[in-house]
């Protein structure tokens, strides 16, 4: 049972992990590629192939290119030999994801948030979905690694709790117990920040080429999410929101929060649909203001440029403080609305601190919205390896061979 053996920690289990864990990271690689990588004797891999190979968690994936003799057998992982749930949610939404453990999703599940959406509402409607792929595909607790959930912060991870998120349309969601509600499951489950869990995603996506990933999620709140050297930024309570509460403008206008001049209260979504309102006298919603966007209305595009160039700013504040290498957009406005995204990228660079020196490369996100739930899943994923993360692959190969 691969879950068994991935929570086995032992120092004689370490190398059957690591190799197991470079394979499904580099979805095929050949034997000779494992022994440079790691550091071990030829003997000493094959027989790790062999055991991984012999209990189904590993198979042969075809042959690599020759370098002159026989081409080398690839290696890598089955797929359906342990599943993840990976779980988001956010003010306006919530997703359930079903995936692999190649993190393939097989399943997905929307939730629209309303002011019915309660969290006794929607843990229920969790539950339902979840326990049906389970029956349906005939997943067992023992093949179920985990549910993996990013959610709205401020978040005490250790809890598994939701603080005071703002904005949501229901009451509730005040001092939520994420783990309570999914306690009919018997699993590990993780609870992090939505935009520490998307950034993880990302990181996973770019094959882990970029260390150092920003990742700003904008909408009716502004998140971050920071990877610094392969690893989540924690700085004690998991509160990635405090992005929408840097100062832009000092003794500026009030924020949600009761503090001036906060980003949230010049370039949130409620923001700039309030100065829309303010300035035509008209009653407007969000879907509203994005349909003038789209049909270039004067004062609504003044508007959305407005809030580009302050979330632009704030960007900058944590570029100038983080230096990344990478700075991931995510939201509506970000996918939908080019101008924003131009100007918005526009503004940082404009108040990057020696830009001669350091930018960062800017991007949209890349798995859009299934990002969170994606990145939650990863993160289960990761648990079972963060003993071994902490080492490098030929220290673990040495004390393997030294037992």
């Amino acid at each position: 049972m691969l879950k068994k053996f991935l929570a086995d920690d032992s120092r004689k289990n370490l190398l059957l992990k690591e190799t197991y864990r470079q394979i499904h990271k580099r979805n095929s690689i050949s034997k000779a590629e494992l022994i440079e990588l790691l550091g071990a004797r030829p003997t000493t891999m094959t027989r790790t192939i062999e055991e991984l190979l012999e209990n189904g968690w590993i198979k042969e994936g075809g042959v690599g290119p020759s370098s002159g003799g026989r081409p080398p057998i690839l290696y890598e992982t089955m797929k359906e030999s342990a599943w993840i749930i990976g779980i988001d949610i956010s003010r306006t939404a919530v997703r359930v994801l079903l995936t692999t453990v190649d993190f393939t999703v097989i399943e997905r599940h929307f939730i629209s948030m309303t002011n019915a959406k309660t969290p006794d509402v929607v843990f229920a409607e969790i539950n339902q979905i979840i326990d049906s792929w389970l029956a349906q595909y005939h997943i067992s607790f023992k093949d179920l690694l985990g549910i993996g959930v990013g959610a709205v912060g401020p978040i005490h991870r250790e809890e598994g709790k939701m603080v005071n998120p703002e904005s949501f349309l229901s009451a509730g969601w005040k001092n939520v117990d994420i783990r309570k509600g999914l306690e009919s499951f018997p699993v590990r489950i993780l609870v992090d920040n939505g935009a520490n869990s998307a950034a993880v995603a990302e990181f996973i996506q770019h094959d882990e080429a970029f260390r150092n990933i920003l990742y700003c999620v904008h909408g009716y709140g502004i998140r971050g999410g920071v990877m610094n050297d392969g690893r989540i930024f924690y700085a004690g309570q998991g509160d990635t929101s405090a992005l929408g509460h840097v100062i832009v403008q000092a003794n500026g206008k009030v924020c949600i929060c009761g503090r001036e001049g906060c980003l949230t209260a010049y370039a949130s979504f409620p923001a700039m649909v309030e100065e829309y309102k303010r300035a035509s006298g008209e009653e407007t919603s969000f879907e509203d203001f994005l349909l003038l966007l789209k049909k270039n209305d004067p004062e609504a595009v003044r508007i959305v440029k407005k809030g580009a160039f302050y979330f632009g700013i704030g960007l900058a504040n944590m570029i100038n403080s983080l230096r990344p290498e990478l700075v991931v957009l995510h939201g509506s406005l970000v996918y939908g609305i080019p101008t924003f995204y131009e100007e918005t990228v526009a503004s940082a660079k404009s108040h990057i601190y020696m830009p001669e020196m350091f930018t960062p490369i800017f991007k949209k996100g890349s798995l859009k919205e299934e990002a969170v739930a994606l990145g939650a899943a990863m993160q289960v994923f990761q648990s079972y390896f963060n003993f071994i993360q902490q080492k490098s692959p030929t220290s673990v190969s040495g004390e393997m061979n030294a037992n």
